[in-house]
């Protein structure tokens, strides 16, 4: 995984649950907020775009982290869900852009006319 399945969003755009993770952007000093299993992981802040690296609360241990295999299965099944949707989203979006395209062919056509 390249970037964290998890995306940390701007602090006062969501509600803080006690298992947030709540800290700043080391590049642009933006609050973020991520799930507690982002802890450690990288991720892309929500302002700056720069890969940040999550905080591990004091007293929380890596193996705190530990998910049962039944859990990875449900979030692999939802990742793919997910990607699915993204996938059907983007084709949708190429051909709305290729639309536009022609569009703007044919108006640069017709003032050349």
């Amino acid at each position: 995984m390249d970037e964290s399945e998890e995306n940390a969003v701007p602090y006062e755009e969501t509600v803080i649950r006690d298992t947030d993770i709540v800290f700043d952007c080391p590049h642009c000093g933006r609050n973020l907020v991520i799930d507690y299993r982002g802890a450690g992981l990288p991720i892309t802040c929500t302002n700056c775009r720069q890969s940040v690296l999550v905080p591990i609360p004091d007293g929380m241990q890596i193996d705190d982290l530990d998910v049962n295999p039944g859990e990875l299965l449900k979030q692999l099944f939802a990742t793919r869900r997910n990607l699915q949707k993204a996938e059907k989203r983007a084709e949708e979006l190429d051909m709305k852009l290729a639309n536009i395209q022609e569009y703007l062919k044919g108006l640069v056509e017709l003032l050349r006319d």
